[in-house]
């Protein structure tokens, strides 16, 4: 007798705020506290993949800390951005960074240090496959340098960072402004050109059984997929969405993701 195929619902389009919840993966609505700021302070995500289909193979895979500090005297300010991300075979990826960013529209990098580390299934460090570098923007020219090797590009004075921009949408109005027109250094070390930025309007979404008002800023660009930024109210990045994966804003993200990647 032939085993009865259990039923699997093909997703069929990107995610969004009302499918993340649908998926169980949005959780419940925190209004933002008292003392919120754009831009300021800690906020978690989770970093969550959807696999295709409604009932299995989705998950949280990692999670995205970023610690805004004050701003500096000289109108610049640092971003600490601590990430983990378990990938395929038992490897889990670590990033650690420390960047100083503009208070531009982009917060724009301008000096950062990087740190990638990679661990086997069993905890041990994967040193081939690790690194260490450090990045400087002045003058329209970009400098790396990781070890002793050197590498210097000229780019674009209009440069942000994926990471930065965490940060820099939380300032922007909601309102149909002019695109923002940038480059990309996605992970601080990929050139991305031709990336657009814009304010898309604003949308109930159902979140833990209440309905919330969300506002959307997307981009779109040269070697990206399509991503959605989704704030609240308050300005808070609630969700960023590029096609099957998601960053889901949620206080305990590191915690969870940390222990679930030690029972692997």
């Amino acid at each position: 007798m032939a085993k009865k195929k259990s039923k699997r619902t093909i997703v069929g389009v990107p995610l969004t705020p009302s499918l993340l919840a649908e998926l169980g993966a949005a959780g419940r609505f925190c209004p933002a506290p008292k003392d919120f700021r754009p831009g300021g302070g800690v906020q978690q995500y989770r970093i969550w993949t959807c696999h295709g289909y409604r009932e299995s193979g989705n998950q949280s895979v990692g999670f995205l800390r970023i610690d805004r500090a004050a701003d500096d005297r000289e109108g610049s300010f640092a971003l600490r951005v601590d990430r983990k991300v378990s990938q395929t075979d038992g490897l889990v990826h670590t990033t650690t960074a420390t960047i100083r960013c503009l208070r531009d529209q982009t917060a724009s990098p301008i000096e950062w240090r990087l740190s990638s580390l990679f661990t086997g299934p069993g905890g041990e460090v994967r040193p081939e496959l690790g690194a260490v570098e450090s990045g400087k923007i002045s003058g329209g020219v970009m400098t790396v340098t990781r070890g002793i090797r050197k590498l210097t590009r000229n780019v674009s004075d209009k440069l942000t960072c994926n990471w930065c921009l965490f940060e820099a949408v939380q300032r922007l109005g909601f309102e149909a402004r002019r695109e923002l027109v940038f480059d990309l250094l996605e992970g601080l070390s990929l050139l991305k050109t031709g990336q657009r930025l814009s304010y898309a309007g604003s949308e109930q979404a159902g979140l833990g059984g209440r309905r919330v008002r969300l506002h959307r800023f997307t981009q779109i660009g040269r070697g990206v997929l399509p991503t959605d930024y989704w704030l609240d109210e308050a300005h808070r990045v609630l969700f960023v969405c590029s096609m099957n994966k998601a960053y889901i804003l949620d206080d305990s993200a590191q915690k969870v993701v940390e222990r679930n990647i030690r029972k692997l």
